[in-house]
């Protein structure tokens, strides 16, 4: 009675084995496509500390479907920090579509206080916040600087985030405007000065006219200086 058993129990191991093998490869392919997504999606705009994390949203059938090592590609032109996606998976003339989405953490700023309208923003206005961007709106501010300065269009409740929308750029520097004019090179460093012929925000390019009457063209810095980058 013995020898039967023992045949019985052979057999089931035989059969069962390769249902068992294939669980760590299913689970090695869907491993392997989450950090090419996850590589995929750092190369794409970050700003701030943001930390994204990827999960795929294919079923298994989609994964066992796809090659080993597939060239990857986003679909579409989403530029959401967030949400649903789908990647494109390219296998010699093959292509699979694969579902999946994004989360992240980040540090955002918020308002302080409640503000109204046409306020030029200070730094005591906003107050930094971190958590989940999941839920968020899209245009979040991640830099203080890119705030403070700008004049906000309408009023905003305090522990509001303020978004990209909410704020009007203000000029730096005015057409007509006598301003600062650096040149630097190595082994030379020249500061002069010049007439502004347009408006220009931080980090706008800007046309001068030097006081021996070229043109020149430049990058606004945040202290009002504009950098020389070529000469008319």
């Amino acid at each position: 009675m013995k020898l039967p058993l023992l045949r019985i129990t052979l057999v089931t191991l035989f059969f069962a084995s390769p249902l068992y093998a294939s669980v760590p490869s299913a689970t090695t392919a869907k491993l392997r496509l989450v950090q090419k997504l996850e590589a995929l999606v750092k190369l794409t705009e970050n700003p701030g500390n943001i930390v994204r994390t990827v999960t795929l949203l294919a079923s298994p059938g989609q994964i066992s479907a796809v090659c080993e090592n597939p060239d990857l590609s986003m679909a579409g032109h989403d530029n959401r920090l967030t949400g649903k996606r789908t990647a494109v998976a390219r296998c010699g003339m093959r292509k699979f579509y694969l579902p999946f989405s994004i989360s992240a953490q980040g540090t955002f700023w918020v308002a302080s206080h409640s503000l109204k309208g046409g306020e030029i923003m200070q730094q005591g206005d906003i107050t930094p916040m971190t958590g989940s961007l999941d839920d968020l709106p899209v245009g979040l501010m991640f830099e203080a600087r890119d705030i403070v300065g700008q004049r906000l269009l309408r009023p905003l409740a305090a522990g509001k985030p303020v978004l990209q929308n909410q704020l009007r750029q203000q000029w730096r520097l005015r057409a007509g405007q006598t301003v600062e004019l650096v040149m630097s090179g190595p082994g030379f460093f020249i500061r002069s000065q010049g007439k502004a012929l347009n408006n220009a925000a931080v980090d706008d390019t800007l046309r001068v006219k030097t006081t021996g009457g070229r043109n020149v063209t430049g990058k606004v810095g945040r202290d009002g200086a504009v950098t020389i980058f070529s000469e008319q």
